[in-house]
């Protein structure tokens, strides 16, 4: 996992901007009803930044719209950096547990997303499927 979420983070060109001293904390907030799959993952893209991370709820729960699913914490351009990344594949793997995106089986992520399902209950999910955002506090 820790070399597939180093070269996302690569590949969507992460880096720390702004001042290196100032730091912040920030949650990430379910946009829409479903479950929440890729916590781990959201934690190493964040840690691989330099930021720290934890987890609001448990891998695969379920939680409604506008609920926090995670704290982040540490220099903000870490968080701002790897924040696009994490929510992508937050984002993804949800969908990819729920059933709503297909499996890439050729991508461990992906399958152990789908894998993830088949040990979750079925949720709820809005129509536009699982989302986050980020909510920076500096």
């Amino acid at each position: 996992m820790m070399l597939i979420v180093m070269a996302a983070l690569l590949a969507d060109g992460a880096r720390p901007v702004g001042d290196p001293d100032a730091v912040g904390f920030a949650r990430i907030v379910a946009e829409a009803p479903g479950p929440v799959v890729g916590l781990a993952v959201a934690k190493e893209a964040f840690g691989r930044m330099g930021a720290r991370f934890r987890p609001l709820v448990e891998e695969a729960g379920s939680v409604p719209a506008g609920a926090p699913v995670a704290e982040v914490g540490g220099p903000l351009g870490a968080i701002e950096a790897a924040a696009p990344t994490a929510l992508r594949l937050l984002s993804r793997l949800s969908s990819v547990a729920l059933g709503r995106t297909d499996p890439d089986l050729s991508d461990p992520l992906d399958r152990w997303a789908a894998a993830t399902a088949r040990l979750s209950p079925p949720a709820p999910v809005g129509d536009d499927g699982p989302s986050f955002h980020l909510e920076i506090e500096g």
